[in-house]
């Protein structure tokens, strides 16, 4: 089920700790006028109003209006012109004007770069609140940006390697959205693409990411788990030096998923132990996209382990604390409350499934996320076969009815 502009404003503003009152504030509206903005109100067809929404939700307006004919034509510009810098213009939908040099080349600076780095936390953030079906558009046209800037901007030795970090970032990015969005293979070539960037500017951080998403790739996807480790080993040994504990933490605990994949448990709990030392820690420094790391996503990510390898109430347990910790994301939550499902039917407690997700059925059939709609398809396979089990009637008659 397709979510409406409305229920994306409000989801964006609850997830900003904001009322509808102070978002009125900062858009001119009244707070029984963002109530009807919020329910699809006549006003959500009117780019000035969503204009100002964006930015007073700090979110692209594509989020917003993404199959808007206008939008797509400005961020076709974008890509085909190459003037400006992402990130900062990315909650309006415009980029501020960048110099150009001599020959008609773009001169791009380190506020440029500082911009890009910004898009790119928001681009995160944003796909954690609502899922990355809506933000491949942007996510590749940000790619193609920055590749732009790349390759016919004119800058330092200095600001030319940040840029190449932050082009490397940015794939990254995009490879994550296009995994959320089930889109597989194009993930896989924005990693490799990403991770090739990041060795040419000798940013072993930046290497790290790529190699860390890219094993998620090759234990879920690909089926190919011992490659996944020696992904995980290999971020983990760039991340050592300048690193810090979530990238190192989740680098770890990418191993033990693919540990646990492979059935070495033994392997896993190392992986396990390792992950939670690193998180702990104070050593290194962090990027700012690394913030949706928390201890609640770390907890997730360990329970999955678990559940892989069979011990599944230790697994209930992790899965508990990340549903607990997440409630400022959406679609995170929903995440987590869907494995904590699919993890009480396989340990066989069919009623206890299907009630975790009857109690949390309207947030989670307006998710957005193609990774997580075909997780909800697994589960209703999964219980199809206990129709004699009162939850499992409920739950498939309140699905099919949504």
């Amino acid at each position: 089920m397709p979510t409406t502009t409305g229920t994306t404003i409000r989801r964006i503003r609850l997830s900003n700790g904001m009322t509808q009152a102070e978002l009125g504030a900062l858009i001119h509206f009244t707070q029984p006028g963002v109530s009807q903005l919020e329910h699809d109100g006549p006003a959500v067809h009117d780019l000035r109003v969503l204009r100002r929404v964006a930015k007073a939700l700090q979110v692209p307006l594509s989020m917003l209006v993404a199959e808007d004919e206008e939008v797509e034509a400005t961020h076709r510009t974008f890509v085909t012109a190459g003037p400006g810098g992402a990130g900062a213009g990315a909650a309006t939908g415009h980029r501020p004007t960048t110099p150009v040099a001599p020959g008609g080349r773009v001169a791009v600076g380190i506020t440029d770069v500082e911009r890009i780095t910004k898009g790119i936390n928001q681009i995160h953030k944003t796909q954690l609140m609502v899922g990355g079906d809506q933000l491949c558009e942007l996510a590749v046209n940000e790619a193609r940006y920055v590749e732009h800037l790349l390759d016919h901007g004119t800058y330092t030795d200095k600001v030319g390697k940040a840029l190449t970090s932050a082009s490397a970032e940015m794939m990254t990015a995009a490879g994550w959205i296009h995994y959320d969005a089930g889109r597989s293979s194009d993930a896989n070539r924005y990693y490799a693409d990403a991770a090739k960037a990041a060795t040419a500017a000798g940013d072993g951080i930046a290497a790290a990411h790529a190699w860390i998403n890219a094993c998620l790739l090759s234990y879920r996807e690909g089926a190919r788990p011992k490659e996944g480790v020696k992904l995980a080993e290999a971020a983990q040994l760039a991340a050592r030096r300048e690193g810090g504990p979530k990238l190192r933490a989740l680098a770890a605990i990418r191993e033990a998923e693919a540990y646990s994949v492979i059935g070495d448990r033994s392997a896993m709990a190392a992986a396990v132990r390792r992950a939670h030392r690193a998180f702990d820690s104070t050593r290194g420094l962090d990027p700012g996209y690394l913030e949706f790391l928390s201890a609640a996503q770390l907890s997730g990510l360990t329970g999955l382990a678990f559940m892989r390898i069979g011990d599944y109430a230790e697994a209930a347990n992790y899965l508990k604390s990340a549903i607990k910790g997440t409630s400022a994301y959406p679609r995170e939550r929903t995440a987590w409350q869907i494995r904590l499902a699919q993890n009480y039917v396989r340990a066989g407690d069919v009623a206890d499934g299907c009630a975790v997700l009857i109690d949390n059925l309207d947030e989670i059939s307006t998710v957005e996320s193609e990774r997580l709609q075909t997780a909800i398809a697994e589960f209703v396979s999964e219980v199809r076969s206990h129709p004699a089990v009162p939850e499992v009637c409920e739950f498939l008659e309140r699905w099919t009815a949504l």
